[in-house]
């Protein structure tokens, strides 16, 4: 059996043993095509069998066009990597006067603003691309600038802007016009509308519960009610992760950044700029999935991860968004590059797939990664349910609620999160945020439990607080699940 047709073979071995729909996989080695398959089903209720120019979203791994966006305006002299980004949107701000002074392209790009995460607010939430970047304003910062990496949705978005400002163009129509084109990938869209409507797509699907391994359903895609494709205008959260694209046309995007922003004999983005975006910029203090003894020098480039793989230097980012899951690595030394797109929700069948492909081409056998990875994510899932429960701490027994049921009920807003709402639903509280309904479970004296195993926020604590006049006047919630922050406290309106 040939090397390619073990990695086949294995590829549709791990395909079942994760139980999800469809993997499709590209590979490309030494400037040539080696694998464009997919494999399982677009669609499992129409046994829709999935293939190389079957589309799939990428999630986050759109970031890397957006930093790619960016180098041609560095190139053009539009742009400094090491600019303050205020200089260019002097409306930006965030919540302490030295980070708006100084944060730069590079900083926001490399994840070290010193902000944690605060997805929940645009995860089906209400704001514009201009209002996710001016909510920078309101997020309590984790660590100081530049002290710590971590992941940041909302600077991409703010990056998009910037784009936006100095291209006199959208994000989209910039990537489209700019980087789409030139490299010939004319089946990458923007648009939910258009892999919806797409005739060979892939649907998306995920676990009943996101603690099951085994099991799926369909889910519908996420899409903004911002997001008008008509008008032009992308979902606000676009340049941190609302690509969709294909193997065919990812492998284009591959073969573009093995060669250092070659396209051809055109060097489109100068190769300068492209080490820029692919060199290691902020160190990490840990992986962001999980540590592996082959792995080493954990950190983050501009819209690419960086590590060490069994000494090779590993170039990769991969993307999560509901019902897709994405990995692209790349292997420069080796002029490998390879792209497996999922059609299932936090699915980690692209990495195990993705490191078998790597060390059969570095000709190791002993990673056993599909086995090693499962084993992981089993033990991450059985884990969460004890994290959360150490979180919230233990109940105290025979307690009640200070007050009646009914003077919880009302809107409560966070500058950061905007609003949440607390309802009377027969004899318990309900919870509704971002259009996620949740009932309320009490959990001791004034703290309730988010009762739903499929929200969002699922088993976070509400703390109900009460003014001066004794009446519940607002609700504070762990919801950036981060310890170096304080809790987000929502305000409630006064009718």
């Amino acid at each position: 059996m040939t090397n390619l047709e073990r990695i086949r073979t294995m590829i549709a071995e791990e395909l079942k043993l994760w139980d999800q729909p469809s993997i499709a996989v590209g590979i490309v080695k030494d400037g040539e095509v080696v694998l464009r398959e997919g494999f399982g089903f677009a669609n499992a209720e129409k046994n829709l069998p999935a293939g190389p120019d079957t589309m799939y979203q990428i999630g986050s791994s759109s970031k890397a066009f957006t930093a790619a966006a960016a180098a041609l305006l560095v190139d053009r002299g539009l742009l400094d990597w090491d600019r303050p980004v205020v200089e260019y949107l002097p409306w930006l701000r965030f919540q302490d006067d030295f980070t708006t002074l100084n944060a730069t392209v590079r900083d926001m790009l490399c994840h070290r603003t010193g902000l944690p995460r605060h997805d929940a607010y645009w995860i089906n939430g209400p704001c514009t691309r201009r209002e996710m970047a001016e909510n920078l304003r309101n997020m309590q910062p984790a660590w100081s600038f530049r002290s710590m990496w971590c992941y940041q949705n909302t600077c991409y978005v703010t990056v998009g802007l910037l784009i936006e400002a100095l291209s006199g163009m959208s994000w989209e129509e910039f990537v489209r016009k700019e980087l789409l084109e030139p490299l010939g990938m004319d089946r990458t869209t923007f648009y939910v509308d258009a892999i919806s409507a797409d005739p060979d797509h892939a649907d998306p699907y995920a676990r009943d519960l996101p603690t099951d391994l085994h099991g799926w359903k369909r889910i519908d895609f996420l899409k903004s009610d911002r997001e008008d494709m008509a008008a032009g205008i992308g979902a606000p959260y676009g340049p941190a992760g609302s690509i969709m694209s294909t193997v065919n046309d990812m492998l284009k995007w591959l073969q573009f950044n093995l060669d250092e922003g070659k396209v051809g004999e055109t060097q489109l983005i100068s190769e300068a700029n492209m080490k820029e975006i692919h060199k290691p910029q902020m160190l990490m203090a840990q992986p962001l999935l999980v540590p592996f003894p082959e792995q080493d020098f954990y950190s983050y480039a501009m819209g690419w991860f960086t590590e060490t793989h069994r000494g090779h230097l590993m170039v990769e980012h991969g993307g999560n968004i509901d019902g897709f899951s994405a990995l692209v690595t790349m292997i420069p030394d080796q002029k490998l590059g390879i792209v497996t797109l999922t059609n299932f929700n936090n699915s980690f069948d692209t990495y195990s797939t993705t490191y078998e492909i790597v060390d059969a081409y570095l000709g190791v056998e002993d990673g056993d990664w599909n086995k090693r990875w499962r084993e992981l994510i089993a033990q991450v899932m059985e884990a969460q349910v004890s994290q959360m429960a150490e979180m919230n701490g233990e109940p105290a027994a025979g307690t009640s609620p200070s007050h009646p049921l009914e003077s919880y009920v009302g809107t409560y807003v966070n500058p950061t999160y905007g609003e949440l709402v607390i309802s009377l639903e027969g004899e318990r509280l309900g919870f509704l945020y971002n259009k996620d309904f949740s009932p309320l479970a009490h959990f001791h004296y004034d703290s309730f439990r988010i009762d739903n195993p499929r929200a969002l926020l699922s088993d976070m604590l509400l703390k109900f607080e009460t003014d001066k006049r004794g009446t519940v006047g607002s609700v504070a919630i762990g919801i950036t699940l981060n310890p170096l922050c304080a809790d987000e406290v929502f305000v409630k309106k006064v009718e």
